[in-house]
């Protein structure tokens, strides 16, 4: 064969070669998309699989009996019940700080990133601590908070400190956005954010109970020093650290909150970190040593709205400082210097006299006062007729429903000790967390 014909055999040679890998490679492309493609399907199928799980799972008694669902709720409310009877026992003789100032400490490391909860840490942490800010300013209306972050082995102020829900909110809702600097990422670190905490509680008046709330999803720390100095710190100053994590225990955490007597607790799912920041709303107990009795002084400002985008009143002076529209919208006048604020309650920016409204103390009397805990009746007691005349005996004073050994009612009935009205186990439970008032009791005094 000459050197054409050989050349012209090489190249038809080289072109099949070129087409059969083109034709593999094709081959090889569509099979990888089909796997992809299954992955993803299954991937969709184990989620939808997980919530069918988590909608059909059951749960057991002490005993080990399965539970329905109207079971499982009554099983709930009877250990919140429970709960109640445990701390509301003794309400009356602990003293409580009534006038907070709180610092939450939120870890953005890339711990945070884990998706051990649905659908990530992330989310799961800044919608319980959404949820967190409301219950403690309607548990708290005195008090004030602030949040900061720990990431990158640094420690940075989201929002000072403030009376103001809707602020904290909304800086929690942009948790995880690189644009404001909360993105996840780096280390955290404890020594840094301890400093950080301490440095915004330093000029606390000496009547404010000051603590920390560390929210952890990392199980380590970058610290830059000693961290058990800056902890002793902490102890000095008076500042309770508690600590919530996600994932496991941590040996310094565990100290962190035993030298500052506070709290610490693990929680293994959202529910769990839920009642477990729920825990925390409520003022805690107060120590003479650490808050000395004293009178504070407090100003009832009134409510100033500016007309047409304007300033307030002539001769008013306007503070204007970080929040620039408190000259232009809605503000509150300091009976002393008549300077103007934007939220209750807060601390004069003039005349340093603590500010807040007539509401805000009403809502801090039932901690003071609390609802007495109903007593549970028997099913053979015969009902007795109350000061309240009520249509039915086996009626709910509350909501009306049936209860006591009816079928379809609550099994439990609790009656109050001074009208002597009888409520189902769910208005118990509400009365005493949520209402904090008998309404036999306001009928009576009506």
């Amino acid at each position: 064969m000459d050197l054409p014909s050989r050349a012209g055999s090489l190249s038809a040679a080289v072109g099949r070669t070129a087409t059969g890998a083109t034709t593999s490679g094709r081959s090889s492309a569509e099979a990888a998309a089909g796997i992809v493609t299954a992955a993803r399907a299954s991937e969709g199928l184990d989620a939808n699989a997980m919530n069918t799980m988590d909608a059909l799972c059951l749960e057991e008694d002490e005993f080990g009996n399965l539970l329905v669902a109207g079971q499982r709720r009554e099983l709930r409310l009877r250990e919140r019940r429970d709960h109640l009877l445990t701390h509301a026992s003794t309400a009356k003789r602990i003293r409580r700080g009534m006038i907070r100032f709180v610092q939450v400490v939120v870890d953005l490391s890339r711990a945070t990133l884990m998706t051990d909860l649905r659908p990530s840490r992330l989310k799961v942490v800044s919608e319980e601590l959404q949820r967190f800010v409301r219950l403690f300013f309607d548990s708290n209306p005195l008090s004030q908070l602030a949040l900061c972050c720990t990431r990158d082995g640094v420690a940075r102020v989201i929002t000072e400190l403030s009376g103001s829900p809707a602020k904290h909110i909304e800086q929690l809702k942009r948790l995880g956005t690189r644009k404001f600097l909360l993105d996840c990422c780096g280390d955290a670190s404890v020594q840094n954010a301890l400093e950080l905490s301490v440095k915004q509680l330093r000029d606390v008046p000496p009547y404010g109970h000051r603590e920390v709330l560390m929210l952890m999803t990392s199980l380590t720390t970058c610290d830059p020093g000693d961290v058990f100095e800056t902890i002793a710190q902490c102890a000095k100053s008076r500042i309770h650290c508690s600590v919530v994590g996600l994932g496991a225990e941590v040996f310094i955490l565990r100290e962190l909150s035993k030298k500052t007597k506070g709290k610490y607790a693990v929680a293994t799912n959202e529910m769990h970190l839920r009642q477990t920041l729920e825990e925390y709303a409520p003022p805690p107990p107060s120590l003479a040593k650490e808050t000395p009795s004293s009178l504070v002084q407090m100003g009832f400002p009134n409510f100033t709205a500016a007309s047409d985008g304007g300033g307030g009143g002539e001769g008013d002076l306007c503070f204007v400082g970080l929040d620039s529209e408190v000259g232009r919208g809605r503000s509150f006048t300091c009976p002393r210097c008549k300077s103007r604020v934007k939220d209750l309650p807060q601390a004069c920016h003039v005349c340093g006299l603590q500010l807040a409204s007539s509401a805000h103390l009403a809502r801090s009397y039932h901690h003071l006062f609390p609802v007495p805990l109903f007593n549970e009746v028997q099913e053979s007691v015969v009902p007795v007729k109350t000061e309240i005349s009520n249509e039915a005996a086996a009626l709910c004073s509350g909501c009306g429903r049936e209860i006591g050994a009816s079928e379809g009612g609550d099994n439990m009935t609790l009656e109050c000790p001074k009208c002597r009205q009888r409520f189902c186990i769910t208005c118990d439970v509400f009365i005493h967390e949520q209402l904090h008032n008998c309404p036999g009791c306001e009928e009576l005094s009506t």
